[in-house]
């Protein structure tokens, strides 16, 4: 028998330390994150802050399902168009950041700080891929009097603000695509704006406005079917899919702007997560069924990753920071 009276206590003690820690593993264990190995185990939400039918809504539609392949789970995009996309870019903020609610977002999201009344900073969002980048177009209807973009803006230049022009809403990039065009050539457009840039280009099919200043593939499906005729390209080439279409530089117009596409999360969704998402979106885009999509649409085919999202997005901050407020657009 033990005569140490210190002996007992230590042991006490030291069983004691041990149950704590017990107890303090099984707590951890509880209130840890769902691991990365575990997600998605339900539904995910894409948010597409667009009306259906433009190049933001078609992209992420058939990126959804090519990711939904490799994730096992279902991925559903929903529209909530509204405010130039600012409306379901608040949306996707606010969402619980778990990857359950994620969305799309297009440099518009920068352009509200300089061209709208309200806005929403990128960094609320947390980038996941960029996988696309398209140039303004500039658009008029089949049997509209002008064939090239020199007659169309010297007829505008003669008539100022008698030239409508449509865009997928105010403070979006196709409105400041077209305020930047007519700051660049001297001509004063009367910009009207849309729900989207599918709404913006049936306008212009409808003869409700003269032109509008969306992307080359939102007006694809228009012109193949003879409503709609593409006369310059906001690019620094051709686009193979328009190839007749002369660039704004070909015409002696300096213009060269356009749009990225990229998925987002809310700020504060974990690491494990985006990574997880990111390499779906890897695995969506090299997907041949994918870029043959892409290709056929007349959609341009990037890819940046979270970290050089961010940084791109931190870049055109600056730009516009120069750039947008001498444009004259009012804050709407």
């Amino acid at each position: 028998m033990n005569s140490n009276p210190r002996v007992q206590p230590t042991r006490r003690s030291c069983f004691t330390l041990i149950i704590a820690l017990l107890a303090a593993g099984i707590l951890l264990t509880a209130f840890a994150p769902v691991a990365a190995a575990e997600y998605p185990e339900r539904e995910i939400t894409v948010i597409v802050s667009w009306t259906a039918g433009g190049g933001t809504d078609l992209i992420t539609r058939f990126l959804a399902d090519l990711m939904e392949k490799n994730l096992g789970k279902p991925v559903v995009v929903v529209n909530k168009p509204g405010g130039g996309g600012l409306v379901g870019f608040n949306q996707i903020a606010v969402a619980k950041p778990d990857g359950y609610t994620i969305g799309v977002t297009t440099n518009s999201i920068i352009l509200h700080k300089y061209a709208a009344s309200s806005y929403l900073d990128w960094r609320e969002l947390a980038p996941i891929a960029l996988h696309n980048n398209d140039p303004a177009g500039f658009t008029v209807k089949i049997d509209a009097p002008w064939k090239t973009i020199k007659e169309a803006l010297d007829y505008a230049k003669a008539n100022p603000m008698k030239m409508r022009i449509s865009n997928s809403g105010p403070g979006a990039i196709w409105h400041v695509a077209a305020a930047l065009l007519g700051s660049k050539t001297g001509v004063q457009f009367t910009h009207v704006p849309y729900g989207g840039a599918n709404p913006a280009a049936v306008a212009v099919a409808g003869g409700h406005v003269e032109a509008t200043s969306v992307s080359p593939a939102e007006v694809g499906t228009l012109i193949k079917g003879g409503k709609l005729r593409l006369l310059a390209i906001a690019s620094d080439k051709r686009d193979p899919l328009f190839n007749d279409v002369p660039t704004f530089k070909e015409s002696g117009i300096d213009f060269v702007f356009g749009v990225w596409r990229c998925l987002v999360a809310p700020k504060n969704t974990p690491k494990e997560v985006i990574a997880k998402l990111e390499n779906s979106v890897k695995i969506a885009v090299n997907d041949p069924k994918f870029k043959d999509f892409m290709t056929k649409n007349g959609f341009g085919q990037a890819y940046l990753g979270p970290a050089e999202s961010a940084a791109l997005m931190a870049q055109n901050e600056k730009d516009f920071e120069k750039i947008v407020p001498g444009l004259g657009l009012k804050k709407n």
